[in-house]
């Protein structure tokens, strides 16, 4: 195991919380970023950029009342200012009956997760080199093409201390990359797309990824279809967006508290085919993992489809004292902009099945392969309904082969109905990933997707 990183104890944050005024109690998440981003567009590096980051969150519980100020400053000064602003927001804040407090250490500690040094410590040059790959495997199988995307590896650094004792830290390396090849000047213009992400850059396949994009990109013009429900194989970047919305709309526990959750009322009940087993794992190395929450609380898996049946919500500090459930690892930072879901699954894992890409396409017969979707939208969460596009390599399939690529449709489907349809499962996974999150997925073949209409490209 590769020996981590120190974390530093800036401005003392142990110190500032066991010397809280009295009826005050809090936690603190210190969260330092190490990262190299490469862009590339028109088949040039265009923008290398160099994050070394900082940010700093504190949430105060004035008895029952809790806020959060946030900032980038970790000496004492810095903790200080912001225990001033959250203790002084908390005044104001609601009241949140059921908050259980701020957990002291128990139990074990969480076996390490895999993590990668080399990634962690990625210079510029070997980030611009993994982008070099990928353009020139994209060049090389689409010559003449224009090519476009990003290259990311780095690490980042989670320390959590509150005023019961706790004291956890944890660190996480990621690597991602995505890759865009088009012809813009082709009527209409044709493209294809792919992307990949691991815990370790070396095995990203950075020229794999340049080489599927260019070779999913239409090589004749596409041809209109009607707009219908249609069978269809999605591959692993659509399963990962339909995946997503399935956590947020029906796992996360705010859902299941205000009473939105597309499966309110069937957990325990089938929703899927026997055949799929959905987790989320956090702490696996089939993922981008990560060993503590914004809480401080050990991850661990949690079993979200076993067998088709729907399982419970994840849950944080403040959703498992109103709900009365365990909890389940999955905090988010308090000033999260995503939060309106509460906790979410964030690192989602659909085991595999047997199919090749040739096989789900002869189990569809006939209908749509779809690459990715594009501009994924809510409309109607209790009843998980999403509305998108499809993008850069959507083709027609007949008789069981993939033919004619095709114009890109809008969709309006609910990801219970896409996943109560699943007729069969790719045997090849991939990890998708942008920043926190990851979803590893095969690709899957649908008995129906609804399509609602057309475009001009």
């Amino acid at each position: 195991m590769a020996k981590r990183r120190a974390i530093p104890p800036e401005g003392d944050a142990v110190r500032l919380l066991e010397n809280l005024p009295p009826r005050l109690a809090g936690d603190l998440r210190l969260t330092t970023t190490a990262s190299t981003t490469i862009r590339f567009a028109n088949n040039r590096i265009r923008q290398p950029h160099l994050e070394r980051s900082r940010h700093v969150s504190l949430r105060v519980a004035n008895g029952k009342r809790l806020a959060t100020a946030t900032g980038s400053d970790a000496s004492q000064v810095g903790l200080e200012s912001l225990l001033e602003t959250a203790r002084n927001l908390a005044r104001i804040a609601p009241v949140e009956r059921k908050f259980p407090g701020f957990r002291a250490p128990e139990g074990r500690r969480g076996r390490p997760v895999a993590f990668s040094s080399s990634t962690a410590r990625s210079t510029p040059e070997a980030v611009s080199r993994m982008a070099e790959e990928v353009l020139a495997a994209a060049e090389s199988a689409a010559p003449g093409a224009r090519v476009a995307g990003v290259v990311v590896a780095g690490s980042e650094t989670i320390r959590v201390v509150n005023s019961s004792g706790l004291d956890r830290s944890s660190d996480r390396s990621f690597a991602y990359g995505s890759v865009l090849v088009e012809r813009p000047t082709e009527d209409p213009p044709v493209s294809g797309w792919s992307e990949g992400a691991h815990w370790d850059s070396g095995r990203l396949e950075s020229a794999a990824l340049g080489r599927e994009a260019a070779e999913r990109m239409a090589r004749s013009p596409p041809e209109r279809t009607e707009p219908a429900k249609l069978p269809v194989v999605l591959r692993g970047p659509a399963v990962a967006d339909l995946l997503r919305f399935l956590a947020s709309l029906g796992f996360a526990a705010n859902g299941e508290v205000e009473g939105w959750s597309c499966l309110a009322g069937r957990r325990g009940k089938t929703i899927a085919p026997e055949e799929v087993q959905l987790t989320d794992d956090a702490r696996s190395r089939e993922s981008v993992p990560q060993g503590i929450d914004y809480e401080g609380t050990w991850t661990k898996p949690v079993p979200l489809i076993t067998n088709g049946v729907a399982g419970n919500v994840v849950t944080d500090l403040i959703t498992s004292g109103r709900l009365g459930l365990p909890l389940t690892g999955h905090a988010l930072p308090p000033e999260a902009p995503w939060g309106d879901f509460g906790p979410v699954p964030s690192n989602l894992i659909l085991a595999p099945g047997t199919a090749s890409e040739e096989e789900l396409a002869r189990e569809v017969g006939r209908g749509l392969l779809v690459t990715r979707f594009h501009y994924v939208r809510v409309v109607d969460p209790g009843r998980g309904i999403i509305t998108g596009m499809t993008r850069d390599g959507t083709y027609l399939i007949e008789k069981g082969e993939v033919t004619t690529p095709v114009r890109n449709l809008r969709f309006t489907e609910s990801v219970l109905s896409a996943l109560a349809s699943i007729r069969a499962i790719g045997r090849a996974r991939r990890i998708y990933s942008e920043g926190g999150g990851a979803v590893t997925a095969p690709a899957l073949a649908l008995g129906g997707f609804r399509f609602t209409s057309a475009t001009l490209f």
